[in-house]
């Protein structure tokens, strides 16, 4: 923060409390000069509303951006494009179609080169699974068979209680495009799809480009994005836009250089993919080893037949983020389910991993900017399912944006109606979704009841659970009467098994 930004708040302070009506009429009260005592309880109220200005001004609040006062501003400068995305993964290149289709001009600003990898569990669930079938992508993915939908799977609790049921045939979930809650798609396929379908509808899709700094100019309202080539950096590129969107993923370089972000990332998964496996039966299985909570490992069945083995550390226990190489390896052959279901000498590839950004960003919007995406925390803190809230946020930015420059409003004031619409959508979710977490943390006993209790409800309710985990229904689902009661007594249920029958044996996984 330079002296000319801090001289110009304090003068915009001392003018929004020279300019306060109230303050003036006590400043000129006959009563307040003459005696000492109103004279410092005015003086302690002047200090509040100064106080008040200044964390207004801290937070910018208050006054609208002014943009009758920017000398140089223009919205017909073709030049420039409307937005630029530092990033064309699913959140950059969901937000760029959107705009793109409502005739704005957006820049997609990719590091790498199409069809380029990233480290994830490949889980698209149902708010995703929308957006892909609006954007057409669905369909080539499925027309293709580039995509599994999960039809049967479950999960094993650290005791070791399991059900396996058919989630998909209890929702209904029957239409060729629609087949389950749950779709596996390979990322360096399903980025590249979605990129793609931003170009087809007008998106500027720029690969190989790394930015390198990104300048805003008041007088103007325009970024400045000085960019290189990724595989020469002696080639310099530039490009100029009226908002910058932030996308690209957990590390978040853009916002932590522009100081809207300023932690690491709190999170961590792995992927392994398995060929030639013959052992495991089912589309989906997560396991809760008990030495990883509130983190989980999972198997999900890819297209064509291939397996993703991964494993997710969540923050609040014991291990760590330099844990993940040591349990992903460790369960492979120690976990009695997750060994079994691998099979002897698997054939498998080397383990990947990759950063998260869970539970969301306190403030994701400023004049000009957005960030999305991972970049932005869009991480659910109890699965670590980030897809479906990457591409479902940038889809809300949209919206914001749109209604933004129709208005000729890009404030912070105007933008932070995109906090407010993914708050509501999913962001009290994660508040939630980070307590339960902490909570079977140090109550594992209820997935071991939970766990019991779905394989006396049978695939119902084992849908049901499944709809809450992948973001279809809230969370307060596990507070209804007929479900929350239900666990309740399970977990006593569960608690007089271990005092009167000992440890539980091992079961295998059915």
């Amino acid at each position: 923060m330079d002296s000319k930004y801090i001289q110009k708040t304090l003068s915009a302070i001392t003018e929004q409390i020279t300019k306060n009506a109230a303050v003036q009429k006590v400043l000129d009260n006959k009563f307040v000069k003459e005696h000492k005592y109103a004279a410092a309880a005015a003086t302690v109220g002047l200090g509040v509303v100064a106080a008040t200005t200044i964390v207004k001004a801290v937070n910018c609040e208050g006054k609208r951006y002014n943009y009758d006062a920017i000398p140089n501003l223009s919205f017909d400068d073709e030049s420039i494009y409307d937005v630029a995305t530092i990033g064309a993964g699913p959140s950059g290149s969901v937000l760029g179609y959107y705009l793109a289709r409502e005739g704005r001009k957006v820049a997609l600003l990719e590091k790498k080169v199409f069809p380029r990898d990233k480290y994830c569990g490949d889980a698209v669930a149902t708010m995703a699974q929308d957006i892909l079938r609006e954007m057409g992508v669905m369909k080539e993915l499925v027309d293709e068979d580039l995509g599994h939908f999960a039809q049967n799977g479950g999960f094993v609790s650290p005791n070791g209680n399991s059900f396996i049921g058919n989630s998909a045939k209890e929702l209904k979930r029957d239409a060729k495009y629609n087949r389950g809650a749950v779709i596996a798609v390979k990322r360096i396929v399903l980025d590249e799809k979605v990129a793609k379908a931003a170009k087809r509808m007008g998106a500027d899709l720029k690969e190989n480009t790394t930015v390198e700094t990104a300048t805003f100019d008041r007088s103007t309202g325009v970024w400045t994005i000085n960019c290189v080539d990724s595989e020469d950096n002696t080639k310099k590129i530039v490009y100029r836009a009226r908002v910058l969107v932030c996308a690209d993923g957990s590390p978040s370089n853009a916002a932590r250089q522009l100081g809207y972000v300023n932690t690491e990332p709190n999170g961590i998964c792995s992927r392994a993919y398995v060929k030639n496996n013959t052992t495991f039966r089912y589309d989906g299985v997560v396991f809760y080893p008990p030495s990883l909570l509130p983190g989980y490992c999972a198997i999900i069945r890819e297209a064509r037949d291939e397996l993703n083995y991964l494993a997710y550390i969540i923050p609040g226990g014991k291990v760590t983020n330099d844990d993940l190489s040591k349990y992903h390896h460790q369960y492979m052959t120690d976990d009695p389910f997750i060994s079994a279901a691998l099979g002897p000498n698997p054939d498998i590839e080397r383990m990947k991993a990759a950063p998260l950004r869970l539970g969301g960003i306190k403030k994701s919007y400023d004049d000009h900017l957005l960030i999305v995406g991972d970049a932005a925390g869009f991480i659910d803190p109890l699965t670590g399912e980030g897809i479906q809230y990457a591409m479902e946020g940038s889809r809300l930015a949209s919206l914001a944006l749109i209604q933004a420059f129709n208005e000729r409003d890009l404030s912070h004031q105007s933008l932070k109606r995109y906090q407010d619409f993914w708050m509501a959508k999913f962001g009290h979710e994660f508040s939630m979704s980070m307590t339960m977490s902490l909570f079977l943390y140090r109550f594992p006993i209820v997935l071991d009841a939970a766990a019991s209790l779905i394989e006396k409800r049978g695939s119902r309710f084992l849908a049901e659970w499944a709809a809450v985990m992948t973001g279809v229904k809230p969370k307060t689902w596990f507070l209804r009467p007929d479900v929350g009661p239900l666990i309740v007594l399970e977990i006593f249920g569960e608690c007089f098994r271990r005092v009167f029958q000992g440890k539980k044996q091992i079961k295998k996984l059915d």
